[in-house]
C-alpha cells in the first residue's frame, strides 16, 4: 500500500497523453541550465518524478524526427541534452512553430 501512494505521488498531474506545450515548455526549461529538480518544483512535481526527462524526450525525438535523424543515432544527445544543448536550441528555433502548431493545450487532474 505504501508503494502504491509513492507511486501516485511522483505522477504529475498532468491530464493530456497527447504532445502538448508543456513539453516544449520543460525543453526549453532544460535549454536554459535549469536542473531537473528546478523544473520539478517549478511546475508542482515531486522532486523523484521523472516527468521531466520523459516530457523532454518527447521533444526531443519530435525534432529528431522532423530532421529524418534516427534516434539510434542520437542517444548521447538525448541521453544528454545539457551536454549538447547548443545543438538542441538550434534544432528548437528551428522547428518551434511546427512543435506549437502540433501541441495541444494540457489538462491537468485537480
Amino acid at each position: 500500500m505504501i508503494k502504491q501512494e509513492r507511486l501516485s505521488l511522483s505522477r504529475p498531474l498532468l491530464k493530456t497523453k497527447g504532445f502538448s506545450t508543456l513539453h516544449v515548455q520543460i525543453f526549453e526549461y532544460i535549454l536554459v541550465g535549469k536542473t531537473n529538480r528546478e523544473i520539478n518544483r517549478i511546475l508542482g512535481y515531486t522532486q523523484r518524478s521523472h516527468a521531466v526527462v520523459d516530457h523532454s524526450r518527447k521533444v526531443m525525438y519530435k525534432l529528431l524526427a522532423m530532421e529524418d535523424l534516427h534516434k539510434a543515432d542520437f542517444v548521447e544527445r538525448v541521453i544528454y541534452p545539457r551536454k549538447f544543448q547548443f545543438w538542441w536550441m538550434k534544432l528548437l528555433t528551428k522547428h518551434k512553430a511546427e512543435l506549437k502548431l502540433m501541441a495541444i493545450a494540457p489538462k491537468f487532474y485537480e
